[in-house]
């Protein structure tokens, strides 16, 4: 298998980087539910809502970094041609998603950032080491940046649910192998 993608499928890159994306989603929308729901006493698995917040930020840095890799390896290899099986609303639908979904890999993060700085919240990266602020206290920036980061992460749900539609349309109803193609270890042909 190749590192990079190429016209007839997607390369080894492309294929970690988006299950990592997958997986660092997952954490990060688990962290968000469990942070939020914490009182001052709660833990969950042995953590207290300040490491939650302090794992979901670091965890967001990691995921900008990632989504920086993601972009790198796309404009390095080429994009796989469409998978036969799509119809045109399908790639229309896909095209559209994808653009959002890189939108908010990027905004997500940045945004989450400015917000944690700008509000005096401050960022212990791994629960370890502290990152200077660059911003300083700016309550209206933090404010902006806040609603940007919940912005983001409805249009992120809607992009992954329309996605997962499409993927759980061929994979469990017409059943072409569509999903071979992101899978490690494929040749990434349908």
């Amino acid at each position: 298998m190749a590192w990079l993608s190429t016209s007839s499928g997607y390369g080894g890159l492309a294929k970690a980087f988006h299950w990592l994306t997958v997986l660092l989603f997952a954490f990060q929308l688990l962290s968000a539910q469990i942070m939020l729901r914490l009182d001052e006493h709660g833990r969950v698995i042995g953590l207290g809502g300040s490491d939650w917040y302090n794992w979901h930020k670091t965890l967001g840095l990691v995921a900008l970094l990632v989504a920086a890799g993601r972009l790198w390896a796309r404009r390095a290899g080429t994009l796989p041609d469409w998978a036969p099986s799509l119809t045109d609303l399908e790639k229309r639908l896909v095209h559209r998603a994808e653009q959002a979904l890189y939108a908010a890999m990027f905004l997500m993060p940045v945004s989450g950032f400015v917000f944690t700085m700008a509000a005096g919240y401050g960022v212990q990266f791994a629960s370890i080491w502290p990152l200077p602020n660059p911003i300083g206290r700016w309550a209206t920036l933090g404010e902006a940046a806040r609603l940007v980061h919940l912005g983001m992460a409805i249009l992120l749900g809607l992009a992954v649910a329309v996605h997962l539609g499409v993927v759980l349309r061929h994979a469990l109803w017409l059943r072409n192998g569509l999903l071979r193609r992101m899978l490690p270890g494929s040749s990434g042909r349908q």
